[in-house]
Parts: structure tokens; sequence; C-alpha cells
């Protein structure tokens, strides 16, 4: 692990943070969490409710349609709902994009990368950039000056002066280009160390990564890198602007007396009001393109995934159609983008290219007025000249401005799908809390249930009331049809779901629980050999490290001896890709079963974690478990693993049980 891993990956707590960053004020609607059950009772989905963002899921589908593609078969396409044009909607977006754009600052302010500092860094340098632009900006003034009084001398120094500030000026400009960059780096780390914090610990990664909340993955590795990028060009600009817009302000009412700037400034307050009326929209329907990219590239990933699975049904027609149905909803996406940002570009551009026009009004009053009657030629011409450089500047500062509102547009999309994540996991957090408070230590070594009553909310209990203790030795094999509530009773006795009353205790082992989950599906994760069998390195408080005679002890009592001689170098890394080609499910499967023997819990939770696996296989695996001392809790058809257990609690889905000896 790099120095950065080791060093600046800190808890939320570490960051020192004040409290409304973790929770936004009480004022203000909180994130609601509401859950939906699926299809089957086990599984569930946890939505995550829209409503407490600004923008309020203006993009959600209200209409759908039939369009035919380009091979010939129709898709549902989803129409987003266009009602960003109401006054109530730009306010609500200015005010939530304040919000979530304060609450992005405090964490980039409270992080290690000395952001802040940074950020002072850069704009001392734009500042002092500024007045290397000055002086090149006066140059023309003082070339129509030297060549109308046709002074070779004047002309020949003014010369290489020029040459000097203008190198000066393009060194000023890749300088800072550079130093944004590294801003924008030192931002992106900080934002996704602070996610990555929160997100990946135990309690909040299972909860939102299980939930109804799109492109967890997205939000972290790709929309924090563009908030992170705009915020970085965004920023310096607009922390200098007051000071450049003071300065040039003075400087044009000394060349033009009042008329000049009131003029600049009407001109501007009309540009802002425009382009304020012209961003509002553009926010939600950023949001709605990260969205639909997300969902595009999940689709090529999970494909990509289960490619042995498609290929064996032969559903790449099926497969190409969906994937050209979320291709087609970026596109809607990306065209509802453009179509807003054209009438902010449109704004935008014709506000700068009017900026020159200005800029001749300005003196022209004066000129006319007479207060230069007195000049030559010459001299009027320089003036001319300086006039329109101080006046187009002051106008280059306010368009600048009102260019950075096209910036910020992009830079709130990417803000609330950010801040949405965080708020989720400021949801996941208070869950947790109030998890805590039902699941306690186990006072007798035991995994007891007290009165529990396991449910999906809004559907019928899939286990009522139920009470038991089981003890070590005393293993438990539990039973029931499909969606009888089998897996939802092991999840929440391992304190993965809460339940919908009761309490459960689990007993504990250096202030860990000491019962290890082992799921139907595998994981295998990118490493060694050795890093396999000793995932996840540190567990129930305690951190082991596998020497070779536990290894080639694990690997011969799981059968996974062949494995090892094919893995070659048990300290060799490979992918978790090369992982999953290596190894079959059964094997996968075993893997996790020598976990279990690694770590040698009280207990291990066993979600039908052999249900790959030959009858003969499961038996060794589980008089393996018992030979190490290790108490099952299993999920199970196979009556064949009747013999490895001392209980039976049936299930019938409908809240009833029935616990039997074996």
């Amino acid at each position: 692990m790099d120095n950065y891993s080791r060093e600046n990956m800190r808890t939320p707590e570490e960051f020192e943070l004040p409290a409304s960053i973790h929770s936004q004020d009480s004022g203000r609607r909180q994130p609601s969490v509401r859950r939906r059950p699926g299809d089957n009772d086990d599984e569930h989905a946890v939505l995550i409710d829209g409503g407490y963002l600004g923008i309020d899921r203006r993009y959600t589908s209200i209409d759908n349609e039939h369009t035919v593609l380009d091979d010939g078969y129709d898709v549902l396409e989803e129409e987003y709902e266009d009602k960003d044009s109401s006054d109530k909607g730009h306010s609500t977006v200015g005010m939530e994009l304040l919000r979530q754009l304060r609450r992005i600052g405090q964490v980039l302010l409270a992080g290690r990368e000395r952001v802040g500092l940074m950020c002072a860094l850069l704009v001392a340098g734009k500042l002092t950039a500024e007045v290397v632009y000055y002086y090149a900006g006066v140059l023309p003034s003082q070339f129509y000056l030297v060549l109308g009084s046709r002074d070779r001398a004047a002309f020949a120094a003014l010369l290489a002066r020029c040459v000097g500030i203008v190198v000066l000026a393009g060194t000023c400009r890749a300088g800072l280009d550079y130093a944004a960059g590294l801003l924008g780096v030192a931002m992106r780390r900080t934002l996704t160390a602070y996610t990555q914090a929160r997100y990946l610990r135990r309690g909040s990664f299972y909860s939102v990564a299980s939930s109804g909340l799109d492109t967890v993955d997205m939000r972290i590795t790709q929309d924090i890198e563009r908030l992170a990028t705009s915020a970085a060009e965004v920023t310096a600009e607009l922390l200098i602007a007051p000071a450049m817009i003071a300065y040039y302000t003075a400087r044009c009412w000394a060349m033009s007396g009042v008329f000049g700037p009131m003029a600049i400034y009407v001109y501007f307050i009309v540009g802002a009001i425009a382009s304020r009326w012209a961003m509002a929209p553009i926010v939600p329907r950023v949001c709605a393109l990260e969205q639909a990219e997300g969902d595009f590239r999940v689709q090529h990933v999970r494909a990509g995934e289960c490619a042995e699975a498609i290929a064996f049904y032969g559903g790449e027609t099926v497969e190409r159609k969906r994937a050209n149905a979320a291709l087609t909803r970026v596109v809607r996406a990306q065209r509802s983008v453009l179509w807003r940002q054209l009438s902010l570009g449109m704004l935008t551009q014709v506000f700068s290219y009017l900026g020159s026009t200005v800029s001749y009004v300005v003196i022209g009053i004066p000129i006319f007025l007479g207060v230069y009657d007195d000049k030559t030629g010459a001299e009027l011409s320089s003036i001319i000249s300086l006039n329109a450089f101080v006046s187009i500047y002051l106008i280059y500062r306010f368009s600048t401005v009102i260019e950075q509102t096209k910036r910020l547009a992009d830079l709130g999309g990417y803000a609330a799908r950010v801040v949405q994540l965080w708020e989720a996991l400021d949801a996941a957090d208070a869950d947790t809390e109030s998890q805590a408070a039902i699941t306690a230590d186990s006072t007798n070594g035991a995994i007891e249930a007290v009165n529990l009553t396991v449910a999906a909310p809004a559907r019928p209990a899939l286990v009522s009331r139920l009470s038991i203790e089981v003890h070590p030795g005393e293993p438990l094999m539990i039973t029931g049809p499909n969606g009888s509530g089998k897996t939802s009773l092991l999840r929440t006795l391992c304190g993965l779901w809460r339940p919908r009353s009761g309490a459960v205790r689990l007993p504990q082992h250096d202030g860990a629980p000491d019962v290890f989950f082992v799921p139907q599906m595998a994981y295998v994760a990118a490493g060694s050999l050795r890093e396999q069998l000793s995932y996840p390195g540190r567990w129930g408080g305690r951190h082991r490290l596998c020497s070779d005679a536990e290894l080639a002890r694990l690997v011969d009592a799981v059968g996974l001896a062949h494995v090892a001689a094919r893995a070659g170098d048990p300290d060799r890394r490979h992918s978790d890709r090369q992982w999953q080609r290596l190894l079959s499910p059964g094997e996968q499967q075993k893997v996790a079963i020598a976990r279990v023997l690694f770590w040698r819990p009280a207990f291990a939770a066993l979600d039908e974690s052999t249900s790959a696996l030959n009858n003969a296989a499961e038996v060794a695996l589980y008089r393996a478990l018992a030979a190490a001392g290790i108490t099952a809790v299993s999920v199970s058809h196979h009556d064949n693993l009747a013999a490895f257990h001392t209980q039976r609690l049936a299930l019938d889905g409908c809240g009833g049980f029935e616990l039997t000896s074996i």
C-alpha cells in the first residue's frame, strides 16, 4: 500500500469536519429511505427519495414512447419531463447548488491536500499575472504614440520590451494552467478519499451498494473527477474577479467619466440576468445525462461479466437491443443538454462580441463632448487604444464571470450527484447507529434472536417473533421453500439487515462479532493465493498473515491442491478476472470455506455456500469445519448436510417456523 493509502485514507471522523457536513441543517428536509421489495422476498432494493434534491428529479421519466432504431426493432424510450422554466424551479436550483457547493467546500478545506492554501497561491499567481497582462495590454497604445511621433529610438526600445512582456505573459499563462491542473488533482484526491472512507466501511457499504442509488461507482470514479476539474478552473477566476473589476472600473472612470463604467455595468447586469435564466434548466439535464451514461456503462459491464451465460442462452440479440436502448437514452439526454446549452452559448458569445462595441461607445462620449480636443492625432489614437483596452478588459472580466455560469451549470450537475451519494451515506450512517441499538453483545457466547420479526417493508412478515439461541457446538440448519426468508433471516442475524422488531445478540471477539458470513456467490478478489485465503486481511478485530504451512494445510483441507499448483507462486498476484478464469464456481466456494478455516470464527453463517459442489465435497468441507470447532448456521436444501447439524429451523414464508432437533 502506498504512502497515501496509509497516511491519507482517513475515516470521516479523522477529517474533523463540522457536524453540518455529515448531517445538514435540521431545518432542511433530510433524505428519506424507503425499501421496495422485489419479486423474491429474500431480496429488496433501497430507494433514496429524490425529493430532497433541489432539482426535484425534474428529469423523471413521465412518458414512454416506442422508437424504431436502425435495425428495425422497438425499444422503450424514456422522455424527460420539462418543468425547468418556472421561476420556482430556477430559485430552487440556485439555492440547492449553493448548499451543495458549500458542503463540498467544507470537505475540501478539511482534507490533507491543503486545497485552501493551493487556491490562495493560485489566486496570488493569477493576480501577479494580471499585472503582466496589463502591461501587455497597454503596449498597442504606446506603439500608436511612438509610431505617430516617428521616434525610431523609442520604437526599438518599446519593441524589445514588448518581446520580454509577451514571453513573460505566455509563461504565466502556461504556469497558471499547470497550477490549476494540480489543484484539480488535489481536489479529486480529497473528495475521493473522503467518499471512499465513508462508503467502503461496514454498515454504509452494503446499505448504499444494495440501494436504488444508481451508478455509485461512476459517481466516485468519474463524477468526482469532473467536479474537481471544473471547480479548479472556475474557482480562481471567480475569486480574482472582484479585485480585477474594481481596478479596471477605477481606470475606466478616470478616462471616460461616470458614463463609461455605468454603461459597462448595465451591460453586465443584463447579461447576468439572461445567463441565469438560461443556466437553470441545464443542471438537472446534466444529472440526467450522467445517470444515462452510467446506465449505458453498466449495461456493457454486465454483458461482459455474464458473457458465457448470455452465449449459452443465445441472448446476444436481446443484449444488443438493451445496449442500443441505453445508447438511445444517452443520445437523447445529450441532445437535451446541448439544446439547453445553445441558448446559454448564444448569450455568452453575443455578449462577448458586443464588448468591443461598448468600449467604443464608452470612449466616444468624452470625445464628442470635447474632453480630448486639445490632443494631437497620435495622442488621441493612443488614448483611444488605451481606453479600448481598459474598457474591453473590464468587459472581459464581466464576460468571464458570465461564461463561468456555463461551467457552473456542468459543475452543478456533478455536485448534485456527488452530494446525493453523500446524503445516502448520511442516511446509511443514521441507520447503522440505530441498528447498533438493536444488535447487542451476547452474554453467553451464543447467537441469540429475541422476539425477532423479519420482513421487507410493507410486506407480510417472513419470520415472526422468533426466539432462538444457537450455542457453540450446536449447529443450526435453516430450510424452507424458495422465497421463505432464509437468506433474509441470515442477513438479519449477522447484522446486515435491520429487523422489523425484536433484537439480535452476537458473540464477540476482540470487540467485533465472532460470526463469519459466507454468501452463496463466492467473492474472488484480486491478489495472490495467500491473499485469497486470508481475505479480508483483517477480520473480527484481528489481523493475521497466512504462513506457508497454514496455506498448505488450508488448500489440502478444502481440496484445492491442484489450484495451488496451477496458480504457481502463492505470492504471485492475479487480477480478479484471472481468478474467475482459474477457478470454477465450485472451487470459488471452496476458497470461501478456506477463509472460514483460516479465521476460525466461533460461528460461520453459510448461505447455501456449498451449493455448487457435489455431495462428497460438501461433506468433506463440513467435516473440516466441525474439526476446526466452527459452529455452522447453514441455509441449505441438501438433506445430506443434516448430519452435520443438531437443530433444524424450517420456515414457511408466511411468518411461521418450526424448530426441531436432528
